[in-house]
């Protein structure tokens, strides 16, 4: 028989040893979700969009928070996402984005009662055979490629599908929609993908057709209230981070991540120290160095060596040196009390001091989506 680990430990680590953890707020979640709501016409449906981990802020918790609030459905990106949340017993509409290829994978989602996003005619001609075969009638989404240049129906084809589909009584077309390219950026450019979809749902509409529109991300629902439609899909948004500068102050948004880990080593030095790989780091005066158990294989990418702060006891501390693959040093010089154990955090607020994703994402010259989706798998997540 094994021996039991003492109670200490059990109780201090919480079933994870390494100290890097990221904690995801459920009350800013429900915060930014509800201000959303806030900004929507009251019969305006809400699509949580939680894939991808939830943009790494943990996919399952949040999808469950996502349907205590009373969302209309969730987005996934793939069909593994989709039975993940099944499997710990997420009932609601799951959208997934991704294209079933092979096409015989619609049998997996339609198993696991999941809506497919179908974007040419040999898959809805697939999805048709299989409620033929099955005996029930199945539903579906159909995407429009407007502008975006990645998956979706052509407009000129789409009139054609949709006279097909219209004759088609054993599929259900429950939704329609499209993405944005520039949202964020070029609202006549928007505008006329938003003309190009209005065009093609009228059509559709005419053949007797009923479905939900859709077609607002997060930037879109806040620069233009014309998207709204039947439906949204806020993502980003959700997570308190925003697409472009003003769109804080518009819905006045919480982000949601912290990202924490804890000083496991001090070192005094003497000036002339070389920090780390390459010796990029060289102390100018006698210095205390800080390791940290966190690196480039948790996500915190090694571009920001030398570049980025992280906050111990409330002050800004900068990194020491090329980040490492799990470690990393900081120079903690000027922070008084310092000692091994002290809470750092990497994204968040400590004291009045804050760092943001939009920090690091602009130190890596990309956008804070990639940050927070970047953090890897084994950084365990802790609703709080």
């Amino acid at each position: 028989m094994k021996e039991q680990p003492p109670s200490a430990v059990k109780k201090e680590f919480k079933n994870f040893f390494r100290q890097t953890w990221v904690e995801v707020d459920k009350s800013d979640f429900h915060f930014n979700l509800k201000k959303i709501k806030e900004y929507l016409k009251k019969d305006t449906k809400i699509l949580a969009v939680i894939k991808s981990n939830g943009y790494g802020h943990g996919g399952v918790e949040l999808a469950k928070e996502a349907v205590k609030a009373g969302v209309y459905g969730i987005g996934v990106c793939s069909i593994e996402e989709g039975i993940q949340f099944r499997k710990s017993g997420i009932e609601t509409n799951l959208l997934v984005f991704g294209i079933p290829y092979p096409v015989d994978t619609l049998s997996v989602a339609i198993y696991w009662d999941l809506i497919p996003t179908l974007s040419n005619f040999h898959d809805i001609q697939y999805l048709s055979g299989l409620a033929k075969k099955l005996g029930k009638t199945l539903e579906f989404h159909l995407k429009i490629d407007t502008g975006m240049g990645r998956l979706g129906i052509s407009p000129q084809d789409s009139y054609n599908i949709l006279q097909k589909i219209s004759e088609m009584p054993e599929i259900k077309l429950a939704g329609i929609y499209t993405h944005f390219a520039v949202a964020d950026s070029d609202s006549s450019y928007t505008q006329n993908q938003l003309e190009i979809f209005h065009d093609i749902t009228k059509y559709a509409k005419k053949l007797g057709l009923k479905f939900i529109a859709h077609v607002a991300n997060t930037a879109a629902l806040v620069n233009n209230k014309k998207t709204h439609l039947d439906m949204v899909r806020p993502g980003i948004g959700l997570y308190g981070l925003t697409p472009f500068d003003h769109a804080h102050k518009m819905l006045k948004l919480k982000p949601v991540l912290s990202w924490k880990t804890r000083i496991v080593n001090l070192k005094r030095v003497s000036a002339g120290f070389c920090v780390s790989y390459g010796r990029t780091f060289v102390t100018n005066r006698a210095s205390v160095i800080a390791t940290l158990p966190v690196g480039y294989a948790d996500g915190y990418s090694r571009v920001l060596s030398n570049k980025a702060d992280v906050l111990v006891r409330g002050k800004r501390c900068p990194i020491a040196g090329r980040i490492t693959m799990d470690t990393m040093m900081i120079d903690v010089t000027g922070v008084k009390g310092v000692t091994i154990g002290d809470e750092v955090v990497l994204i968040g607020m400590q004291g009045k001091e804050k760092i943001k994703a939009e920090e690091l994402a602009k130190l890596q010259n990309t956008i804070n989506y990639e940050v927070t989706c970047s953090i890897s798998m084994r950084v365990p997540r802790i609703v709080v």
